[in-house]
């Protein structure tokens, strides 16, 4: 119970915070609402009636009519701007602020929160529920504040009218309270339950409408039946942990809105209200009407409240997945630790392991390995042997889970991680455009953002000044992409994809990867890291890089990651990956004459590439 109230409190501090004079007017409006109600089908039908019961001057009802319908003009003119202005501009308000703290923790969570499939499935149903939380915490701020509104407004009248009548009110209120308990939780289970499959079926929807899968879907008919299979299958379970909680369900709403409501205050408070009235005259009868006529109000006020603890449980139980996500502790803290010495530095790697899972065997197995200030390793092995995993290890995205990487003599545990990462300038195998302009893909930060994260929040688009501008072209006709670039007529402003604009540009594979390179010559890093840098590019597109490459990385140390072993054979050292090992090492010439591993994947692959 201490825990649902703490949910609804942290809503409300965040509402507060965000949006205080509207939160306190949405308070008022509740009461404001049900208070009109009050005065004008309580009071102003019982005086109209009392009136004609015992034959009051005609004038008197007109007066106390009229000065009700002014009071009631007076009201409407706020109310139509706080229903049709107000809150719409003040909602997206609440929504960013919840929004703006899920999307700041989700920067800063440890990437190895993405590999736990139960941490996953809550981080989802958080983002999902996060606006719909705060709906149905506002949803339930207006229901108490109409619900004490009419139990203290009409409960008056009762107790000053008929006062043993609020037994019939108070067992319906009780009852009511317990089956919405019991119906609010069976919900939130089945919510729980069918979460994953919601997921999967979101999934394959994705699958469908994405211009990513529109060709292969197309090539491969058969793929779309097999997800069209899964669709079904995760529907059709949908529906099956539905239908085992049917029954119950029925049987509880029946309970709530029959037996609870109306069999007892429709049924025996009005034969209670008729005997009263009729047969033992102790209330007069503009009295009984006006308590017959509240009853249903007082019902749906009490019925209000008897809901709010089981609606507050079934949303705290959203709201502690939003808070645990919000309360996760990173591992690795963006910005604890020391600052990182200038210059470049050997890079060591001692006895390192790694696993992704404590109950899995491990990645990685005991890599020692020194890299020298400017040195040029590449990075070779069969999929799944751990090079990618191993890059990661080194700019700090994971922790190992035995040994350790040092650089200039210390532990990279010391250094502050966005201080350490920013000497990192780096190509992902699976890199990504955004829908942003061209610039901005490449440089990567927004205008105002800083280089001290702590301060940078980017939330504007980037506007590259002069300089900054020749940076950005310079580092993409090192990429290569300096004759796509002069095409373009909007040049660095150009929209990438076409979402959301239509003069937007769709960049080839080899075109968006030339881009992502030149990210990483735009950034003056001492570190350069290559993943599968030239998957997409054609061989003289290839040629070109490893040139650029070549003039680029001077004075860097440089890691290549790579399949095609033309753009590893210059390299100062070749380490070759097998089952998360180094299985052997050496330049491209030691590594052939040693006739191993590696010189078998050179003949069967690269053999075309050797010049006679």
């Amino acid at each position: 119970m201490k825990r649902v109230w703490e949910n609804q409190l942290f809503l409300w501090k965040l509402c507060f915070k965000t949006c205080p004079g509207y939160m306190i007017y949405f308070l008022y409006d509740g009461f404001r609402y049900q208070g009109i109600i009050f005065l004008e089908h309580v009071l102003g039908i019982r005086y109209v009636l009392h009136c004609a019961e015992y034959h009051e001057p005609f004038w008197k009802a007109f007066l106390f009519i009229g000065v009700i319908l002014v009071i009631n003009m007076i009201q409407i003119v706020p109310d139509g701007y706080f229903i049709h202005g107000w809150s719409f501009r003040s909602k997206p308000k609440l929504y960013k602020a919840l929004k703006e703290k899920m999307y700041e923790k989700a920067a800063e969570i440890d990437l190895s929160c993405y590999d736990d499939p139960k941490y996953y499935n809550d981080f989802v149903l958080a983002v999902a529920e996060a606006e719909s939380s705060i709906d149905r915490f506002l949803s339930m701020c207006n229901m108490i504040m109409q619900g004490l509104t009419i139990v203290f407004t009409t409960g008056v009248f009762y107790l000053l009218t008929d006062a043993a009548g609020i037994l019939f009110v108070a067992a319906s209120f009780v009852l009511r309270f317990l089956v919405s308990r019991i119906l609010n939780k069976l919900n939130y289970a089945v919510r729980v339950k069918v979460n994953p499959l919601e997921r999967k079926r979101n999934y394959v929807s994705r699958v469908f409408y994405l211009n990513d899968y529109a060709k292969e879907l197309r090539l491969h008919p058969q793929v779309g039946d097999a997800l069209e299979q899964e669709f079904v299958e995760a529907n059709d379970a949908i529906i099956e942990e539905q239908k085992k909680v049917g029954m119950k369900r029925s049987l509880l709403g029946f309970t709530n809105a029959y037996l609870v409501g109306d069999f007892i205050m429709d049924g025996l408070y009005i034969t209670y209200l008729v005997f009263q009235a009729a047969v033992l005259h102790t209330i007069d009868y503009s009295n009984a009407v006006v308590l017959f006529n509240r009853t249903g109000s007082l019902r749906r006020g009490m019925a209000n409240l008897a809901d709010i603890f089981p609606q507050a449980q079934a949303n705290s139980l959203y709201v502690d997945k939003i808070r645990a996500f919000l309360d996760y502790e990173p591992k690795i803290k963006r910005m604890e630790g020391e600052q990182v010495p200038e210059g470049n530095a050997e890079l060591v790697l001692e006895h390192m392991a790694f696993r992704y899972q404590e109950d899995l065997e491990d990645t990685l197995k005991d890599i020692t390995l020194k890299v020298q200030p400017g040195e040029k390793i590449a990075i070779v092995g069969y999929n799944g042997a751990g090079k990618t995993t191993l890059i990661k290890l080194l700019m700090r995205l994971y922790d190992p889970t035995g040994g350790a990487v040092l650089y200039h003599g210390m532990n990279i545990k010391e250094f502050q991680p966005y201080d350490y990462r920013h000497r990192f300038g780096v190509v992902f195998q699976d890199y990504q455009m955004y829908g942003a302009s061209l610039g901005e893909n490449v440089v990567m930060k927004w205008q105002g953002e800083k280089d001290d994260a702590a301060q940078g929040q980017g939330a504007e688009n980037l506007m590259p000044e002069a300089e900054t501008e020749k940076h950005i072209v310079s580092a993409l006709e090192r990429a290569g992409f300096g004759a796509r670039l002069k095409s373009l007529p909007k040049g660095l402003e150009t929209p990438v994809t076409t979402e959301f604009d239509k003069e937007g540009v769709n960049f080839s594979g080899g075109e968006s990867q030339k881009i992502a390179i030149s990210r990483a010559f735009y950034k003056d890093a001492d570190i350069l890291i290559m993943d599968e840098p030239s998957s997409a590019l054609d061989p003289i597109a290839e040629y070109e890089l490893n040139k650029a490459m070549e003039s680029a990385a001077k004075g860097k140390t440089v890691f290549y990651i790579s399949h095609r072993l033309s753009t590893t054979r210059d390299a100062d050292r070749i380490i070759l990956l097998e089952d998360g090992r180094i299985a052997e090492e050496g330049t491209h010439e030691s590594l052939l004459a040693k006739n191993g591993r590696y010189a078998e994947m050179w003949r069967v692959q690269a053999g075309r590439y050797q010049v006679s």
